[in-house]
């Protein structure tokens, strides 16, 4: 069985809302507006190893308080990936991709496509090339400093999924519905293929390139040896939606993904399941920190800061008002991007004080 991706994602954002009530938006794209102190931006040096005090945020603000303005900035809403300076964000758009600058709060260019980008399809690889793939199956790469088309591959797959740029070799993965992952080098030259019984929903490269965990629709997260797809292990899990995310931690000890049934977490040495069905916990987006400081992961509408295995909430971060569908670390760690239905916001992950709010209109 084949899923159309956007009534999919529109299921499965309805089966989450029914939890909570939100309000509905729908605004229209204009130009950027205010702009936020420069020195609310830290410094994004590389996060330390050491281990993090458990200790809570800031006291709350009393009722009678009135809450501090947060800066507001115009964009889209789906954040995917930030330039290596971590203050250029990127933000897919139906047909194309903003490149967003977080500290001017200027949208600094749109790079257009010929076509409107099939869902999450869309990556950026280690060298700046900008991949998206279209409803026909076919994927396009793009020089982002030039906005200049590279190549064009067809992959005979129908809807590509989820696109994936291998952080060490030359090689972008792309993954269907239709069963099948593929790579290619960054010429378009295909590698191979890798036929997988049921429907594929995501893919995730582990941080030195050596494996690939697979999501499916139904059935057990897996993990495959990247440059064969030879099986090294099932973790376990019972399948995922379109939306899911699977996550490695930088030194490839953990991986943790949110499927259907919640968010799951396993060391990968011995497949042991550390979070997972036990103790559910409805998430709809996670990621790690560069330096595997954080775990972080959305419990409906908040965001959780946790060690990386799961095991101790550090703080929790509040303030959207519908589910959470993405989130975004910074290169060097220091900040974080969240994304809903309603707006995206940028926090500074030391504190976790809200930094600023894109939404499509500013009040």
């Amino acid at each position: 069985m084949r899923i159309n991706l956007s009534e999919h994602l529109t299921k499965v954002r309805l089966w989450i809302t029914l939890l909570w009530v939100v309000t509905a938006c729908n605004p229209t794209p204009v130009a950027v507006t205010s702009s936020p102190s420069l020195a609310a931006y830290p410094s994004d040096t590389p996060a330390p190893t050491s281990p993090v005090p458990l200790t809570a945020t800031t006291a709350p603000v009393p009722s009678d308080t009135p809450p501090p303005e947060v800066p507001c900035f115009v964009t889209y809403y789906d954040p995917f990936a930030f330039l290596p300076d971590s203050l250029r964000l990127l933000v897919r758009a139906d047909m194309g991709v903003q490149q967003f600058n977080l500290q001017t709060m200027k949208s600094e260019k749109f790079i257009q496509a010929p076509n409107i980008i099939d869902g999450p399809a869309v990556a950026i690889s280690p060298e700046g090339i900008l991949a998206w793939a279209f409803k026909s199956g076919e994927i396009q790469e793009i020089y982002l400093s030039g906005s200049k088309q590279t190549y064009t591959i067809q992959s005979g797959q129908e809807s590509p999924l989820k696109l994936e740029f291998s952080p060490t070799e030359d090689r972008l993965y792309s993954s269907s519905h239709d069963g099948t992952v593929q790579f290619w080098d960054l010429q378009g030259g295909q590698k191979d293929m890798y036929g997988y019984y049921g429907e594929l929903v995501n893919i995730g490269v582990s941080p030195d390139g050596s494996m690939m965990a697979i999501i499916p629709y139904d059935g057990p997260v897996t993990l495959v040896y990247a440059d064969n797809f030879v099986l090294v292990k099932e973790l376990g899990g019972s399948g995922g939606y379109d939306t899911s995310d699977v996550s490695f931690s930088p030194n490839g000890q953990y991986l943790a993904a949110d499927l259907a049934t919640g968010l799951y977490i396993w060391r990968i040495s011995d497949g042991e399941e550390l979070l997972g069905a036990n103790n559910p916990i409805y998430s709809m987006a996670v990621a790690y920190s560069p330096a595997g400081k954080y775990l972080a992961y959305s419990d409906i509408n908040n965001i959780v800061l946790s060690s990386p295995d799961g095991s101790q909430k550090i703080r929790t971060l509040e303030g959207h008002q519908s589910p959470i569908f993405e989130l975004l670390f910074s290169p060097g760690g220091s900040i974080l991007v969240s994304a809903d239905d309603m707006d995206i916001r940028v926090w500074r992950v030391e504190d976790g004080e809200l930094l600023a709010i894109g939404k499509r209109e500013c009040p």
